[in-house]
């Protein structure tokens, strides 16, 4: 057994001993399984490139591991079911949690991670069981190479580590696109399809469970100006100063949009319109960095007490935010 490393215990002997005189610390904690990085690429042949073992030497262990003439192994119907499951409207990350959780359950393994850094998403790690990286054995992954580790190892005929780890890089890449899709891309609030959606649902449940909400429809004073007299990036930087104190003070739950070049909207579970003014007026007053935040106008509305149709409901707090932004002029 070699000697523990310090950040967890049962985790220092994953590896055959490195042929790196200073291996990495992941190697005293998980082992990266044999396989084709998710950084590797094809020749101009458009042949895979050897496998090595991260020092330039070709690794025998590894070599068609992931192939067509790979003998079938028992992790085959786990990523048969991990490509069905990326058909369906699954989130990515519920996918990967999928995958390595799966493979902790069929080899009773004390622990699974996957490394990820691709370009157009970063650099992800992700631990069986949804572990934090702080518990034991987890800051090793921090810098480790992009990969597959488990403890204890497995051998390379036991699991396609290159084809499993692909997936994960799939599914993360769907869970990006499906984000960006319901978010706008300046403020990283909802977009207006999405907010459409997020207000057909509260009514939806309003009426039928009889949960009030309250809606409020904020527009940006004097946007116009700013872009005018300081140029695009201040009305931009405006905007997301707003968008980000929407995330600095609104309460888990509460649901804000962008739906407009200079309109907000936030949905409020649970809140009496009384309570709006006091709440906007921190949101307003909230410190973030040098930026004030930019003057605003608001209209409420509530369902189903004052109205219990989506369009009704909306049209009424837009018409209260007209009448407030006449008396500010």
């Amino acid at each position: 057994m070699r000697r523990q490393g310090g950040l967890g215990r049962g985790l220092a002997e994953l590896l055959p001993d490195a042929k790196d005189p200073q291996p990495h610390p992941v190697e005293h904690h998980f082992p990266r399984l044999p396989g084709i990085s998710t950084s590797e690429s094809t020749d101009p042949s458009g042949e895979p490139s050897d496998t090595t073992d991260g020092t330039g030497t070709r690794d025998e262990a590894s070599t068609g591991v992931g192939g067509l003439g790979h003998e079938e192994t028992d992790v085959a119907d786990l990523g048969t079911e991990l490509v069905a499951e990326l058909a369906t409207n699954q989130s990515g990350l519920a996918i990967i949690y999928r995958a390595l959780d799966g493979l902790v359950e069929q080899y009773a393994l004390h622990d699974a991670a996957v490394v990820i850094d691709e370009s157009g998403l970063g650099r992800q790690v992700f631990r069986a069981a949804r572990k934090p990286l702080d518990d034991p054995g987890g800051e090793a992954l921090l810098d480790a190479e992009p990969g597959l580790y488990t403890d204890p190892p497995l051998e390379a005929a036991a699991v396609d580590a290159s084809l499993l780890t692909s997936l994960c890089v799939v599914a993360l890449r769907m869970e990006v696109l499906r984000y960006d899709s319901w978010h706008d891309p300046l403020t990283g609030l909802f977009d207006r399809r999405s907010f459409d959606r997020l207000l057909e649902m509260s009514v939806a449940r309003s009426l039928r469970y009889h949960w009030p909400f309250t809606l409020v429809v904020i527009d940006l004073d004097g946007l116009k100006e700013i872009n005018d007299g300081q140029g695009h990036a201040a009305g931009d930087a405006a905007l997301q100063a707003l968008s980000e104190r929407f995330r600095r003070v609104l309460r888990f739950g509460d649901n804000a949009a962008r739906i407009g070049g200079d309109e907000f909207a936030v949905i409020l579970p649970n809140t009496d319109p009384d309570d709006v003014p006091m709440l906007l007026e921190r949101i307003g007053s909230s410190q973030l960095g040098d930026r004030p935040c930019p003057a605003f106008s608001y209209g409420v509305a509530q369902c189903p007490s004052e109205a219990d149709d989506m369009e009704d409901l909306f049209k009424l707090a837009d018409s209260r935010l007209y009448e407030a932004k006449k008396a500010r002029r």
